[in-house]
């Protein structure tokens, strides 16, 4: 068995731009992990390697639910490796391939817990941007929990390529200040998000074109199409007006935050978790992703995810008027005490209004009279 460092490879699990990942085991605690090894070419550079270690440090330090696990980062030999926990499970990118678009619903909460991890990543000091969210990056599983996965890896791959003037991230869902190279910061990953919870509705992205320059001059200039007839059928107007700001195109315009953002989708979860996504069946064969194998699986619905992060009373919060108003007009259901108060009060009104009428008859009529004497 092959040897990094103080892992044991088992096999590669896949290979990409970045370079190749392994399953392996930690020769000690025989713990299972992905082992990312990038490319040779790229641990070249020293500015490069010191921003890969940095970054891959605070990584290291992100413990939540919804995020895949940095384990350690190490040089070994000359090679940049990344240990990050092993799991199994989809990616959202092939629940999308298999079932198309989603009902809302699904939507909201699976929107809610890639918020969730964003919220977590943006808190910490420095804030840790993704840069490359994508249903690629999103990995679902067994239970029908959530992981976002690559946090930072596009700034890693930045530095390494030395790349200072050409922008990192996949094109269909980069936003537009980081097609112009400006500054980047949390509402970066929020435009993304958008694309993303878009694309679960629609069934499409907003922006499509096989060419790299028109897309790109799509995303920078035309405002979103509006979402499909069929996909907008029960769509709740708050969650419909949320997913257009987030794909406005000035960052200020956006919601403020990921916690802002994951208020107005719990106030459309109907429950505690949602429906969770229906996975391909288990004879579509296993495909793989980053540093996770994705054999077919089912499971039982996802647990609510907790964003774990400070106070939300201290943070803006999105108005969602429409929203309020669509309950407000929406069915009404009556307690059961209420009920019984309301018969018992009809009993006695019917029975008063029989015991008088009653009484009326009972009583004998008046004799005449006359102003004048006989």
């Amino acid at each position: 068995m092959d040897r990094i460092g103080e892992y044991l490879v088992r096999r590669l699990v896949g290979e990409g731009g970045m370079g190749k990942v392994y399953e392996a085991e930690e020769r000690l605690s025989k713990r299972r992990v992905a082992l990312k090894v990038l490319r040779p070419e790229l641990a070249r550079s020293e500015e490069g390697r010191r921003l890969f270690l940095n970054e891959m440090t605070i990584l290291a330090s992100l413990d939540h639910p919804n995020i895949v696990r940095a384990l350690s980062c190490s040089e070994v030999d000359g090679e940049l490796v990344m240990a990050l926990e092993f799991l199994s499970g989809h990616t959202l990118r092939e629940v999308l391939t298999h079932r198309g678009r989603l009902p809302w619903t699904e939507m909201v909460a699976i929107a809610a817990q890639i918020t969730a991890a964003l919220g977590a990543a943006h808190r910490q000091q420095p804030p840790i941007v993704h840069r490359d969210l994508k249903p690629e990056n999103v990995i679902v599983l067994p239970d029908g929990q959530l992981k976002v996965m690559d946090f930072g890896i596009a700034k890693v791959m930045q530095a390494l390529s030395k790349t200072t003037t050409h922008s990192v991230g996949t094109l269909q869902y980069m936003s537009p200040e980081q097609i112009d190279a400006a500054g980047i910061d949390a509402r970066s990953d929020l435009y993304s998000l958008g694309l993303c919870m878009y694309e679960m509705l629609a069934g499409k992205p907003p922006f499509e074109s096989a060419s790299p320059r028109e897309l790109l001059n799509l995303q920078c200039t035309q405002p979103p199409p509006p979402l499909p007839e069929e996909a907008r059928v029960g769509l709740p107007r708050g969650i419909e007006r949320l997913v257009f700001q987030l794909l406005e195109k000035h960052p200020d315009a956006r919601p403020p935050d990921a916690a802002a953002v994951l208020l107005v989708l719990d106030d459309f979860r109907s429950d505690g978790g949602g429906p969770r996504p229906t996975m391909p069946a288990a004879n579509d064969g296993p495909s793989r992703t980053g540093g996770t194998e994705v054999p077919g699986v089912t499971g039982p619905r996802a647990t609510r995810p907790r964003d774990g992060g400070g106070p939300r009373d201290s943070v803006p919060r999105i108005a969602d008027t429409i929203g309020l108003v669509e309950r407000a007009a929406g069915p009404r259901t009556i307690g059961t005490a209420w009920a019984i108060a309301m018969i018992v009060a009809t009993s006695l009104a019917a029975a008063a209004i029989t015991y008088v009428v009653r009484n009326r008859a009972a009583t004998p009529a008046a004799a005449p009279t006359s102003a004048t004497k006989p």
